[in-house]
């Protein structure tokens, strides 16, 4: 198995992870749903550690030993705390422990099996580990954003109906595709990026009749915002780029809100 690529590269990535971590949002009282999974994995796994079990439990233990902290090594772990605030009590803190320390070890282990890099990936685990323990550790250096060529392009979009991507033959995804360029190169855009400290922000746009709502996020290195705009991709009456225009002034004022940055610039005029 040693040719086998990782099976994921970070305790937030697999399959199984996500969800289980995606789940946890619609929780009422995330920390005691948190428990009661830590809680059944130590319980159901003393003897050999399932596969599925794991990685949830280890991404619930990083994103305990992350709120206590204040340290992960992975952007997506900044986020959902960001998004979803909860408080690590004694028991909680010892259960996470007992989960990593299930979760990590070398034997009886179905994770360790299929791992190519089992010692890499327990390298990129110590700060979790740490902050469980309490041990004491260096704060990663200060972020500071780079807008020197490629890296200029802050802004990136993706557009979804339902649970598909929007046919990039769809003539909203090509005003918005054009629209989005268009901010990236403009440098009154950019002087309103720069305050926010981060080199990029991703905005899912979510395209189907209902309410409005937003979700917005900030980590170490990145915003990310959630907009479901409450209308069809092809409910744009007489003009799709005044349509398209609404839709990203108005993800992009939530943005400026959240982060507390200057009202926004005036969007570009696309041609034609």
């Amino acid at each position: 198995m040693d040719d086998r690529p990782p099976l994921f590269e970070e305790p937030f990535d697999s399959d199984n992870a996500s969800d289980a971590i995606a789940d946890l949002e619609g929780e009422d009282d995330i920390a005691a749903a948190m428990a009661e999974a830590l809680d059944a994995f130590v319980r159901d796994n003393e003897e050999y550690v399932e596969e599925g079990a794991v990685e949830e439990a280890l991404a619930f233990a990083c994103l305990v030993a992350a709120r206590i902290s204040g340290i992960a090594p992975d952007e997506s772990a900044h986020h959902w705390l960001d998004r979803n605030p909860f408080t690590v009590s004694g028991d909680l803190r010892r259960l996470a422990t007992a989960a990593f320390a299930l979760a990590t070890r070398p034997r009886d282990n179905w994770f360790n099996e299929v791992q190519a890099d089992w010692q890499g990936f327990l390298e990129h685990l110590e700060p979790y580990r740490k902050a469980l323990h309490g041990e004491p550790q260096d704060p990663p250096a200060p972020f500071v954003p780079d807008f020197s060529g490629q890296k200029r392009q802050w802004l990136q979009a993706y557009w979804s109906i339902g649970d598909r991507n929007l046919p990039h033959d769809a003539i909203y995804a090509d005003v918005a595709e054009r629209l989005v360029l268009a901010v990236n190169e403009a440098s009154a855009w950019l002087a309103w990026w720069r305050p926010a400290g981060l080199q990029k922000l991703t905005v899912f746009g979510e395209l189907t009749p209902g309410a409005y709502t937003e979700r917005i996020s900030r980590g170490r290195t990145t915003a990310e915002a959630w907009i479901d705009f409450g209308h069809s991709h092809e409910d744009f009456g007489e003009s799709v780029t005044q349509q398209v225009s609404g839709d990203v002034r108005k993800a992009l004022t939530a943005v400026s809100r959240y982060l507390r940055l200057d009202p926004v610039p005036p969007l570009p005029t696309l041609p034609g």
